[in-house]
């Protein structure tokens, strides 16, 4: 009875590491970060949860990889943050002819950030980001990682200048979470969003990157305006200076008939940034990011009224400067907005000190 239950423990484990082997790799990474925030502003008393607070946030993410008989590569990513809510995951089929991907969620193209060398990060995507409620923080457009969609990206070293392209597609209204498995409808959406991105590094230091997305209907056959919009960015790093330039342009949808009434119409966005990185040493990071939006509206005071602009620019500025030693990043980030929420007058400092680890 020993000699057989030895056989089978050996048989069992040597089906088990074939098994193992066969079906690929699994690893489990993540972060943690805890903040302490300190929020003020000049203008309406209690529109934007002033005073001091702290919070903690996580997000591991779930990951496998292998390779298939035929040389083709396979990878899967399930992020898992919050309280322990499966949110974003993506596909990848690796082939000689490029990569394929299924994203829900997941996997964004938009490059409205390439110019950005924050130490913490770029101040209209952290705490506050300087919007009082959903909507109101610096618009960027939109981004495909908001859908469920599928992606193609090209084999590395095809473009000349170290160029890279990517390109995305919903298919119809997808929506839905990570977990169905069967047809899922978003109703922000009808139609088709595409979405391209590329990259290229002319010389040594300088990363050129540009992407464009439009939607293909509305969802009304007489619209005058649809939602589209791209960035165009430049990066160069040269030792321990980084220093960026972006524009982002993008207009939201809009019907006939919209601007003939008294109601406010939006017509375009532009927005602006730059970023100074400076790496002191190998543990000690400083920088300095200004991002301008301008909001470009309309307005009647009723409908027989000529049209009269209401345009508003809302700008921040972000101080930031982040020390790492062994797997733990402190940071400091401070950013005054001005025009919050591209509300003229209205005015907001924010201060964030983070401890952040990875694992």
């Amino acid at each position: 009875m020993n000699k057989l239950t030895k056989l089978l423990f050996s048989v069992f484990t040597s089906v088990a590491i074939a098994t193992s082997a066969f079906a690929g790799e699994f690893a489990v990474t993540g972060s943690a970060k805890a903040t302490y925030t300190i929020l003020s502003n000049t203008g309406t008393t209690g529109t934007h949860a002033i005073g001091k607070g702290l919070g903690i946030s996580n997000e591991f993410t779930l990951s496998a990889s292998g390779e298939l008989d035929n040389g083709m590569t396979w990878s899967y990513a399930q992020d898992i943050d919050g309280a322990t809510v499966q949110d974003d995951a993506n596909i990848a089929l690796g082939t000689d002819y490029g990569t394929f991907k299924i994203c829900i969620s997941e996997c964004p193209l938009s490059t409205k950030y390439a110019f950005d060398n924050s130490a913490y990060g770029i101040g209209s995507d952290n705490g506050y980001g300087h919007g009082a409620a959903s909507g109101t923080t610096m618009q960027y457009g939109r981004n495909v990682n908001s859908f469920n969609n599928i992606q193609f990206h090209a084999p590395a070293d095809l473009l000349p200048l170290g160029m890279t392209f990517k390109a995305a597609i919903t298919p119809g209204g997808a929506g839905g979470s990570a977990n169905d498995s069967v047809h899922s409808v978003n109703g922000d959406v009808n139609g088709e969003m595409t979405q391209y991105a590329t990259t290229m590094t002319p010389v040594d230091g300088l990363t050129i990157a540009a992407s464009y997305y439009d939607f293909s209907d509305m969802g009304a056959s007489d619209n005058r305006q649809s939602r589209e919009g791209g960035s165009l960015s430049a990066n160069y790093s040269m030792g321990s200076f980084s220093i960026g330039y972006g524009e982002t342009r993008f207009t939201p949808e809009q019907a006939a008939g919209v601007g003939n009434s008294a109601a406010v119409v939006v017509d375009f966005y532009e927005n602006v940034g730059y970023s100074l990185g400076f790496a002191v040493n190998e543990n000690l990071s400083v920088s300095l990011t200004q991002e301008e939006s301008t909001k470009n509206q309309k307005s009647k005071a009723t409908a027989t009224d000529a049209i009269t602009r209401s345009d508003v620019t809302m700008e921040i500025q972000t101080i930031d400067v982040a020390y790492t030693v062994g797997g733990a990043t402190f940071s400091v980030s401070s950013s005054e907005g001005t025009n919050d929420s591209y509300t003229s007058g209205d005015d907001t400092n924010e201060h964030i000190f983070a401890m952040s680890l990875a694992f």
